[in-house]
């Protein structure tokens, strides 16, 4: 997986599909979560975290927020194992 914001197989799924929900979805907000990060301030494992780090509200503005919360995410998050 590239770790440039150049784009990846991910970014381009995420494009791919949301940039056709995005026209479906009145308020274009997307609750995404990611899974096997090493959450550093409990210092274990998370099988469901919110991308945007906000778990009461998980949700990212459009195609643009989404890719805006991956990135930061890969960043940030330290992932587990195969993941």
């Amino acid at each position: 997986m590239a770790n440039s914001k150049s784009g990846n197989d991910y970014t381009e799924a995420i494009n791919a599909v949301l940039s056709i929900l995005e026209n479906y979805d009145n308020d274009k907000q997307f609750p995404v979560y990611g899974f096997g990060g090493k959450m550093t301030a409990l210092n274990e494992v998370s099988h469901c975290f919110a991308l945007n780090g906000n778990i009461f509200a998980p949700e990212c503005n459009g195609v643009k927020g989404v890719l805006q919360a991956y990135w930061n995410s890969i960043q940030n998050t330290p992932l587990f194992g195969g993941t």
